[in-house]
C-alpha cells in the first residue's frame, strides 16, 4: 500500500514537472506578428499597372477528332489591373488568335496569374471575320512571373481550348512586360 501510495506521489511529481518545465524552462520568445509590419510586405511578381505581350505559336486540334490538327498562334496584350504577393488580375485590351488561315480578335477578357503554384487561367472572348464570338480559353503553367524581364508559359491541352472547336496547344509561348 506504501509503494502505491509512493508512486502516485511521484508520477504526481513527475507530470507537474512535464508541464511546468516546458513553460517555465523555454526561453522567451515573442508572438510573430499576424501581418508584416508596413514597409516589410513582399512585393508581388507582377506590378499592378504592367503591360503583358502573351505571343506563342502551336498547334490545335479539333475536338471530336484529334487527329485533325492546324498551324495556331496567339498574339495578346493584357494590363495586370491588380496585383498582391498571390496572385495578379489581368486585363486583356487586345490581341489575335490565328488557327489554319483563320483569324479571331480579342474583344475582351480577363485572367488570373498565381505565383505561388505558377499557373495561369485567361478568359476571352474572341470574334471572326463575320463577327460570330466564340469563348477562348487559356491554361498555362508558368516560369516564375517578373515585372522585369520576359518569362514563358506553357498552354497545355485540353484545358486550353477554342470552346466548342478547338483544342490549343501553345509550349513556350513568351509573356513580355513593357
Amino acid at each position: 500500500m506504501r509503494r502505491m501510495a509512493l508512486f502516485g506521489t511521484v508520477m504526481a511529481l513527475v507530470l507537474t514537472l512535464a508541464v511546468a518545465v516546458p513553460v517555465f524552462g523555454a526561453p522567451p520568445a515573442g508572438i510573430p506578428p499576424s501581418h508584416p509590419a508596413p514597409g516589410h510586405q513582399p512585393v508581388p511578381p507582377l506590378a499592378t499597372g504592367t503591360a503583358l505581350t502573351i505571343t506563342g505559336s502551336g498547334t490545335a486540334s479539333k475536338i471530336g477528332n484529334r487527329s485533325i490538327t492546324q498551324s495556331a498562334s496567339i498574339s495578346l496584350t493584357a494590363t495586370v489591373v491588380k496585383s498582391n504577393p498571390g496572385r495578379g488580375m489581368l486585363n486583356f485590351t487586345g490581341g489575335t488568335l490565328t488557327i489554319g488561315s483563320n483569324s479571331y480578335t480579342v474583344a475582351s477578357g480577363h485572367g488570373i496569374i498565381t505565383y505561388h503554384n505558377d499557373k495561369m487561367v485567361l478568359h476571352l472572348v474572341v470574334k471572326d471575320s463575320a463577327g460570330n464570338t466564340f469563348h477562348l480559353i487559356l491554361f498555362g503553367v508558368h516560369a516564375k512571373a517578373s515585372s522585369t524581364t520576359a518569362f514563358n508559359v506553357d498552354f497545355r491541352m485540353p484545358q486550353s481550348k477554342l470552346a466548342h472547336l478547338w483544342f490549343l496547344k501553345f509550349p513556350s509561348a513568351s509573356v513580355t512586360p513593357k
